[in-house]
């Protein structure tokens, strides 16, 4: 018995210590944070700002971003294409810093615009890079260099520009501008961009390939739309550079156009009824028809009585209030739905048949 309890408390103990153990092997170490990196860096011009884009990629596992902080380097156009970092680093500047608030998680795209000073003259090379501060403060690598050689013979932005409306265009036109940016002249003009957007949204490109006179008609609009329209020159220089954008303009198009009056109305008078006939008019905007009768056809037309106070949706009317044996004159409208009511379709009369 004694040998039993002995075995019995030698158990319970081994149950104990492995109980007791809840790990199997060694600890693992911690998952390191990912660097701060950015290696696609580009630059391009457009008009006279260089516009600067990379990509940033912010996941949980990325060190913690404070700030991203953007150099930039002017030197002359011949000097070697090559530069050591150590070299860009004391002799760059810094031109801005975006703040990691301003930059959402996960992938996005960056974009910052730099303004050329077009009165400095000379072919100059523009070398950019940009490098990531984590929150402790420690700077991450250089990126890649972008380096471009702006132009500045590039015709200044469109301005005058004019707006006509009619029932199927928005027509614009503008002036011909008459210099570059950098003052000389004649202007470098290639041709002309249009871009259009709805309040709140980004511009969209009108046309495919530049336009070569200083007008365009936009034939894809909505009528009611509250629309913004602005115009870039587009200049020639180892390719076509777009210019900078003119003051916007806004237009809203408005219908003010009537439809046509309705054709070949016809008329005929039965069990003392007059009924009229008419083909549907062909514009999708129609909304409906009006119906006038007068009794004398040499009536003012604002005399006329008119038959429908409600707009007449069919393309045919029965006229039941008349007198057998009396002559009656009827004229037909059309009316969109603008509100816009045609002119008086050709008049037509009945004698009333019994």
């Amino acid at each position: 018995m004694r040998q039993f309890n002995r075995n019995k408390s030698a158990l319970i103990l081994l149950v104990i210590i492995a109980s007791g153990c809840g790990k199997i092997g060694d600890p693992l170490p911690p998952i390191p944070r990912a660097p701060l990196v950015i290696d696609e860096l580009a630059v391009t011009q457009t008009g006279t700002k260089l516009v600067l884009r990379f990509p940033v990629v912010l996941s949980d596992r990325t060190r913690k971003l404070a700030r991203i902080d953007v150099y930039r380097l002017i030197e002359p156009a011949d000097d070697p294409a090559g530069l050591p970092l150590e070299s860009f680093s004391t002799r760059s500047t810094i031109i801005n810093s975006i703040g990691a608030e301003s930059i959402r998680a996960g992938r996005s795209v960056i974009e910052y615009s730099d303004t050329l000073d077009t009165q400095s003259g000379g072919a100059r090379r523009y070398r950019y890079a940009v490098r990531m501060i984590g929150d402790d403060g420690v700077a991450a690598d250089f990126s890649n260099y972008a380096t471009i050689t702006p132009v500045f013979n590039l015709a200044v932005a469109p301005a005058g520009i004019q707006i006509t409306q009619t029932e199927k265009e928005v027509q614009l036109s503008w002036d011909r501008p008459s210099e570059n940016v950098d003052g000389s002249r004649p202007a470098n003009i290639a041709g002309y961009n249009i871009y259009r957007r709805l309040a709140g949204d980004d511009l969209i490109k009108l046309n495919p390939q530049p336009v070569e006179e200083p007008r365009f008609s936009d034939r894809n609009f909505l009528f009611g739309s509250n629309y913004e329209y602005i115009v870039r020159s587009v200049s020639s220089a180892a390719g076509l550079i777009e210019g900078d954008s003119s003051a916007p303009i806004a237009h809203t198009p408005v219908d003010k156009f009537p439809p046509a009056a309705p054709l070949s109305v016809t008329i005929a008078s039965i069990n003392g009824i007059v009924s009229i006939f008419w083909p549907i008019n062909t514009e999708p905007d129609v909304a409906g028809y009006l119906v006038y009768r007068s009794e004398d056809a040499a009536l003012p037309p604002d005399q006329w009585i008119k038959l429908t106070p409600q707009l007449h949706k069919p393309a045919s009317f029965r006229d039941e209030r008349v007198q057998v044996g009396k002559q009656y004159f009827y004229q037909i409208t059309a009316v969109d739905v603008y509100g816009n009511e045609s002119a008086r379709s050709t008049m037509v009369s009945e004698v009333v048949a019994q």
